[in-house]
């Protein structure tokens, strides 16, 4: 008998929670179950009526934000008559911690007049932006809360199903097995950053997982993709994935399945592979570098060497020229002469130094 009336408790439960802002406004707030499960969806609605018709009256209300609980506003009405105003707002509430919990809000009154309004209206403005208001914060009480635990090792929360499809179970080593796995239903979209398969002797690839979204029957309703691929050396097997998923509901528990898979990897000869990150050749690494670094060494050294031995041996073939020359000339205006004949670039700093004897002196 008690178990009777303790379940019609939790089905007909509704919270109510009036407050009373001076002669401005009044609301309501109220929750569909106060002592949730761990990441189990609580309704919670809150209803704005302006009680003082005197004034242009408008509200800015939302859930603060918290890592304790996660949040979705689902449904928002509001009325375009100022001095009659009335709002109403809808939430899918997830807490995530379990215990005590305080659900805050946020609220401010906006005050203005009939004028203010008409001007922010006025011709071609539209611009809500230029609307003067008075604001006025208001210190709403936190909704409390009691969130039960769930189940040990529990991973989902809701009504869900899983369905996988693998491509193949045979491959060729290093080629990759595609898999993919959908998780649908309602309740606490599943967040897992990477799919949890089990198993060794195996690389596992995963993209980002394909999510979407909506809220039916004041639930929501989601639907997961992992988008996978398995790769290995040698045959391998996939143990059984076994996710514990909890439904608040029924308050029952059952687990999301895929069974063991065996895979058969058949071998490449090493000549067949197309990188060799997994079968590099044998050979000393730090040896190519080596004799590099020995190689340009040498050749910037036999370079400076020849040109320093061609620039000598230039030098002195233009010495022995000049010196030729200047015994079969008698003057040096013989041998300037000479010079200039020969036309000679090599001969340029000789033909400089003659006419400076010659030409400047005599001045």
């Amino acid at each position: 008998m008690k178990t009777n009336r303790g379940n019609l408790v939790v089905i007909f439960f509704l919270v109510f929670i009036p407050f009373l802002q001076a002669e401005d406004f009044n609301y309501t707030l109220s929750v569909d179950n106060k002592q949730p499960f761990v990441k189990e969806a609580i309704v919670l609605k809150v209803d704005f009526s302006q009680t003082n018709h005197d004034i242009v009256l408008m509200f800015d209300f939302d859930i603060l934000k918290s890592d304790s609980y996660d949040f979705k506003r689902f449904h928002a009405s509001e009325n375009d008559t100022h001095h009659n105003t009335k709002a109403s707002y809808s939430y899918l509430l997830y807490p995530l911690k379990d215990g005590d919990l305080d659900v805050k809000f946020k609220l401010t009154k906006k005050v203005t007049t009939d004028a203010s309004v008409a001007y922010s209206f006025s011709g071609d403005r539209d611009n809500v932006k230029g609307l003067v208001t008075t604001d006025t914060k208001i210190n709403l009480p936190p909704l409390k809360l009691y969130v039960k635990k769930l189940p040990s090792k529990t991973m989902l929360v809701g009504d869900f199903k899983l369905a996988y499809n693998i491509k193949k179970k045979q491959a060729l080593a290093y080629e990759p097995i595609n898999m993919q796995v959908t998780i649908k239903g309602k309740g606490y979209q599943p967040k897992f950053e990477q799919f949890p398969l089990v198993g060794k002797d195996f690389k596992l690839f995963s993209d980002k997982p394909l999510s979407t979204m909506g809220i039916v029957d004041n639930a929501i309703n989601s639907k997961t993709t992992y988008s996978l691929a398995l790769s290995a050396t040698k045959s391998f097997t996939l143990n059984e994935v076994s996710i514990k998923t909890f439904n608040p509901k029924t308050k029952t528990t059952y687990f999301l399945t895929i069974p063991k898979q065996d895979f058969e990897i058949t071998q490449l000869e090493k000549k067949e592979l197309v990188d060799k990150i997994d079968n590099p050749k044998e050979e000393q690494s730090y040896l190519k570098p080596f004799l590099y670094f020995v190689f340009v060494f040498l050749a910037g050294f036999i370079s400076g060497y020849f040109f320093k031995f061609k620039k000598e041996k230039l030098t002195k073939k233009i010495k022995e020229d000049i010196k030729i020359k200047k015994y079969n000339c008698r003057t040096k205006k013989a041998l300037h002469k000479m010079l200039l004949l020969n036309n000679d670039k090599k001969y340029e700093r000789v033909i400089k130094e003659c006419e400076k004897s010659l030409y400047i002196k005599k001045k």
